[in-house]
């Protein structure tokens, strides 16, 4: 063979990014995010190692994830991997308004859920059960309680009352806390805490008042509140009540919170428990406005649970900033206040959403505030004292200047900043289409690690009447690519960073837009059941919504569940199809390529809602496992191997009558049909 015909053959180069050493990349994506981790690993195969090599996913979920669910169950099960991705998923899934699960979990009289668990009450008399199913652990199984017979054993003498009231107040580590009411003749109110997969009373109180009450409580210790007590001004005070649930003893002294001036959970004022301190937050400091408090504070305090009569810490003034009444008037109908962890480093943030008529801004604005929750050292100081700048912490309006303002410079005036652009996060405006009523807007809620906000919407067309159509519609914004000066990145500091403007996203996307089909009517008639029209009732947390809507205030209500979580797994749940939210933006600006919803080839039609499922609460006396089983038999399900299961422990003693144990759950033995999506 002639040399001429020889070729040389030279392999591909690889582009100079996919060739860094293995310590540059890991020194690079110190500086990214979760979700830009992960979209990057999807530029290349090169990058994959990023979400699947588990030392590295370590180190990644360490430094960024690590206050997490996922965090936590990879500490269990080394799968690191898995973690990271599911963190990224699911805050994609959230800012896109595209949930991996929806489906009916139950029908209820009433329901809470709390960090992942479902507590709802189905009350067929004289026949009544509270049952608590963990979501977020994907249970086959719930805890079903026969509330007569534990009240018959909590309070003995209630069996000769016929009518009284029971509902849930709260439920964490395994313990729930009810509200008993009852009249004989005289109304008695009894705090009933209970473990009940031990079939425990772990303690049971009468209670001098159940006004706005609360319960907040982990493995260890126990507080509940009212808003019950009448101060020397006139006005009502918190008073909180401590449980050690180890000892099994109430603590001797009630704590009176006067300088808590917000009565609204919720809204003006909340409670938490984290990290072995119960935390309390009101964005009222005085219960009339005066003409000098041209500043307003947060006032958030903490102190240990074990030693509530411990100095309580504060914040002083300089960080618990919150406006200047010179921003304009709130509409404090749409406002929301939570206490939110950082999903990395494990500060507690304050969210706030108000909406506002905010100066030099023509219309009202929805924006949601956030403030890092700071105590020093020497907090524990009266309000009376000159308060101490935090660091790093700016305050100010947004827009004002660092000047004083000289026509409002009383005497509390500070001199105002900018707030940082990460720590406000503009919403909706005046000028959104389509403008969403109060009442119309069924939830409304904020995650800061995904910079999304969400809403549940009634967009029915305007002038429909007896129409419900229930979507979701969130908010997501990304932060704008740091500039570069001939390829050269400038560096900027945090006050000056800038964010795109939000993308909004609905789902189920719009059939009347891009086309209707079977499968998405079918989705319609979960979240909008047939007959369904009276109040919605939502609730919510960081990978789930659930919702109950029925037809009236005395019938069953339909519960219906949503998860963004794409471990989220349910035995019997459809995963054949995969729906993605509508852009508007896109479609605002003629771009229909990011628009609308993708159906599988090859997949059989899911069922639609026959209008004659519903019949809930039309037989009160029909027990739930009486229900039609409609499933298709060829349906793809979840492998019950990797559900979660809890079984009750085995009674002690032979002749106990038991008033809780572990059945199937609901949603497994419902008429309805449940539809799961993968992503």
């Amino acid at each position: 063979m002639c040399a001429s015909e020889y070729q040389l053959i030279t392999p591909p180069r690889t582009p100079g990014l996919q060739r860094l050493p293995y310590e540059i990349m890991a020194y690079i994506v110190k500086y990214l995010t979760i979700d830009q981790i992960f979209n990057l690993s999807l530029c290349s195969r090169h990058f994959q190692y990023l979400v699947r090599e588990e030392s590295f996913c370590r180190a990644i979920m360490t430094a960024k994830a690590s206050y997490t669910l996922e965090a936590r169950e990879a500490q269990r099960t080394g799968h690191f991997s898995r973690a990271l991705r599911r963190v990224a998923k699911r805050h994609q899934a959230l800012a896109q308004a595209s949930p991996y699960i929806l489906g009916i979990v139950g029908v209820a009289d009433s329901f809470e859920y709390i960090h992942g668990i479902l507590c709802y009450i189905v009350e067929s008399r004289p026949r009544r059960w509270l049952r608590i199913l963990d979501l977020h652990g994907s249970a086959s199984l719930e805890v079903v309680i026969d509330i007569p017979a534990l009240i018959r054993e909590a309070v003995p003498r209630s069996a000769k009352s016929r009518k009284y009231k029971f509902r849930v107040l709260y439920h964490a580590s395994g313990i729930t806390s009810c509200l008993f009411s009852f009249a004989l003749p005289n109304t008695e109110n009894w705090l009933l805490i209970i473990k009940a997969e031990k079939q425990e009373i772990i303690a049971k109180l009468r209670l001098e008042s159940t006004s706005k009450i609360f319960v907040r409580n982990n493995e260890d210790y126990l507080y509940f509140g009212t808003h019950s007590e009448e101060g020397v001004d006139g006005f009502r005070n918190w008073v909180l009540t401590g449980f050690n649930i180890q000892r099994g003893s109430w603590f001797p002294r009630k704590m009176h919170l006067a300088s808590v001036v917000g009565y609204e959970l919720g809204s003006t004022v909340c409670f938490e428990i984290w990290d072995g301190h119960f935390y309390g937050l009101s964005n009222q400091t005085d219960f009339e406005l005066r003409e000098a408090d041209w500043v307003s504070y947060y006032h958030c305090f903490r102190f240990p649970l074990h030693d509530p009569n411990s100095k309580m810490q504060t914040m002083k003034k300089d960080p618990s900033w919150r406006r200047e009444h010179a921003e304009g008037p709130i509409d404090d109908r749409w406002g929301f206040l939570k206490l939110e962890k950082d999903e990395a480093s494990g500060r507690l943030h304050i969210i706030e959403s108000r909406k506002e008529w905010l100066a030099g801004i023509s219309g009202s604005r929805r924006s949601y505030y956030i403030t890092e929750v700071f105590f020093d050292d020497d907090s524990e100081t009266s309000d009376d004292e000159e308060p101490q700048p935090a660091p790093n912490i700016p305050a100010g309006p947004v827009g004002f200047s660092n000047r004083t303002i000289e026509h409002l410079d009383k005497h509390n005036m500070v001199a105002s900043g900018l707030r940082p652009s990460e720590k406000v996060h503009p919403g909706d405006d005046s000028s959104m289409t389509p403008m969403f009523t109060r009442g119309q807007t069924h939830l409304r809620f904020y995650q800061r690690c995904s910079n999304t906000y969400l809403d549940l919407v009634d967009d029915a067309s305007s002038g429909s009447t007896g129409l419900r159509r229930l979507r979701l519609r969130t908010g997501h914004r990304e932060q704008e690519p740091l500039p570069s000066d001939g390829g050269v990145l400038i560096p900027i500091s945090q006050t000056e960073i800038r964010y795109q403007p939000n993308q909004i996203h609905f789902w189920p996307p719009d059939p009347d837009l891009f086309g209707r089909n079977a499968f998405l009517d079918g989705i319609y008639g979960i979240l909008n059941p047939p007959g369904c029209l009276g109040s919605v009732t939502t609730s919510s947390d960081e990978r789930s919504i659930v919702y109950a809507t029925g037809e009236d205030a005395h019938g069953l209500k339909v519960l219906v569940y949503l998860s963004f979580d794409p471990a989220a797994k349910l035995t019997g749940m459809l995963r054949e199809k995969y729906i993605l939210g509508q852009n508007t933006t896109s479609l605002r600006d003629g771009n229909t390529n990011r628009v609308g919803y993708h159906l599988e080839a090859g997949t059989s039609g899911s069922p639609l809602l026959p209008e004659d499922a519903i019949t809930i609460g039309k037989s009160r006396g029909k027990l739930i496992g009486e229900f039609r089983h409609l499933y298709s038999p060829s349906c793809s399900t979840s492998d019950p191997s990797l559900v979660h299961t809890a079984l009750m422990p085995p009674l002690e003693s032979e002749g106990y009558e038991p008033w809780a144990w572990a059945e199937t759950a609901m949603y497994q033995n419902l008429a309805e049909g449940c539809y799961t999506f993968a992503h």
